[in-house]
């Protein structure tokens, strides 16, 4: 199949001899590196096509140093008229910047030149939604923690999907944060960077898997989440529900119960964004408007006595 780029004269050849030397050279510097297989004959179709590109705009093979800030403008223009991806345009910025910063250390471009190239900009590409899991996707999943999970997992899962925390901030949790009552359950999130502090409720269920822990690794003050060499970091946490969701066969991680706690929230208060960029802790409500989008798009999962309600110290 001819390449549309193809042009129905005869082209002696996409590329400069000293150019498929330099190519060759890369490639050779990615391999020593350990760079996958996969990037590496991605970067070779890339570098195929801008040579391709140049070769039907100028009719003349192509050279490493006719590249500058206007070239990959241009060569960035032909990818956007194309009707390409935002994520596929930047994969291929990102492979001329790496290429021209490798002709440059290797004297085939001069350092303004490669410079003008790295100013190029990324494509800007549209928020992408949250995506939380479906009814059938958490039941299953939880079917999984709770027939095989520990007890401290178990509470970990069920704190993510109960409060809406981000891993980091559920690894920093201390006892003496985390009231729990008969009925009602509070963690106290010290003030972030912004200096904003927040009150998150603790649904039934979490409440239930947090005492089962405390009862067996004893409540008293301190980190909580106690593993074999001290206390548990975020990377240890995203391993353990990994476990778990591959028995599910299904795709979670911190983030994703985070994204379900969102959904479940918006669907118990009616779309209250004010309460859920609370609850997340966001600055921004644009940021919690993406929430409502994915869940006009994909209705969060119907599950009794899953779904939180948080409360704020305030958003000011």
């Amino acid at each position: 199949m001819r390449s549309q780029f193809e042009r129905s004269e005869t082209v002696t050849a996409l590329a400069t001899a000293e150019e498929t030397e330099l190519f060759a050279a890369f490639v050779a510097d990615l391999v020593a590196r350990g760079r996958k297989q996969k990037t590496v004959e991605s970067y070779r179709s890339d570098w195929t096509g801008l040579c391709e590109w140049w070769n039907f705009s100028q009719v003349q093979p192509f050279s490493v140093d006719v590249m500058d800030e206007d070239t990959a403008a241009a060569f960035k223009a032909s990818l956007v008229e194309r009707s390409m991806t935002p994520a596929t345009i930047n994969r291929k910025l990102v492979f001329i910047k790496r290429y021209t910063d490798f002709a440059r250390a290797t004297g085939r471009l001069d350092e303004k030149r490669a410079r003008g190239v790295r100013r190029l900009e990324a494509a800007p590409a549209a928020p992408r939604r949250p995506r939380g899991l479906s009814d059938i996707e958490l039941r299953r999943f939880l079917k999984e923690v709770e027939a095989r999970a520990a007890v401290r997992d178990q509470a970990i899962v069920f704190t993510l999907l109960q409060t809406g925390l981000k891993v980091s901030e559920l690894v920093g949790l201390r006892r003496e944060q985390i009231g729990l009552g008969a009925k009602s359950g509070l963690i106290r999130l010290d003030a972030d960077a912004r200096g904003r502090a927040r009150r998150v409720e603790v649904g039934q269920t979490a409440r239930r898997k947090l005492r089962a822990w405390f009862d067996e690794r004893g409540d008293h003050d301190g980190p909580i989440w106690d593993g074999e060499r001290g206390p548990l970091t975020a990377n240890a946490v995203q391993r353990l529900i990994r476990k778990y969701c591959a028995f599910a066969n299904v795709h979670v991680s911190p983030q994703v119960l985070r994204h379900t706690f969102a959904a479940g929230f918006l669907m118990e208060s009616h779309g209250d964004l004010v309460g859920l960029a609370d609850a997340l802790g966001h600055e921004c409500l644009e940021t919690t408007r993406l929430y409502m989008a994915a869940q006009e798009s994909a209705p969060a999962p119907a599950v009794r006595g899953l779904r939180p309600v948080a409360l704020s110290g305030g958003r000011g």
